[in-house]
């Protein structure tokens, strides 16, 4: 039996259909480009670059923090492997945070930090430092924002000055 003849229009709008789910759901996602054939969105940690952007991160981060003027007091007396031992916890905490593979080996957050008196504002230099890091390192905008809410959930784990 021979198909009816769509009119112009009709095969427009077919030929639109077609089109439109195939890359929805068969055109390898391109239109929701990180959900291709019912994968999961790609996590923070793939958006980021994997270990080596983390690692470039922690790296680029901890200079700035060793060398700061209000907040590198924190690191006076840290010897080389001290130092290594702290960018290493502290890039499998970013990577496990972030989504990715690894397994974390550091205390609770807040005893970590328990007794060093962080302010506020050394807080804010330390978000700073971590911010002028991903723009330097080229991170896109919306994984420093997802990156920078991340470690925003810290803060009450880290700064012990009181709200005033």
């Amino acid at each position: 039996m021979p198909r009816p003849s769509l009119g112009a229009y009709q095969r427009f709008v077919c030929l639109c259909t077609s089109c439109i789910l195939t890359m929805i759901i068969g055109g390898g996602g391109l239109i929701f480009p990180n959900l291709s054939h019912g994968e999961e969105p790609a996590s923070l940690y793939e958006r980021l670059g994997g270990y080596a952007t983390i690692s470039n991160i922690i790296d680029g981060f901890l200079q700035r923090m060793f060398t700061d003027p209000q907040v590198g007091r924190y690191f006076v007396g840290m010897g080389t492997d001290t130092r290594e031992h702290l960018r290493q916890k502290n890039k499998l905490f970013m990577c496990k945070n972030t989504g990715g593979p690894c397994k974390i080996i550091n205390r609770k957050m807040k005893l970590t930090h328990e007794g060093l008196s962080i302010t506020y504002s050394d807080w804010n230099v330390a978000v700073t430092h971590l911010t002028q890091t991903l723009q330097t390192l080229k991170i896109k905008e919306q994984e420093q924002r997802e990156l920078l809410h991340l470690i925003g959930s810290l803060q009450v784990k880290i700064v012990e000055e009181p709200e005033s």
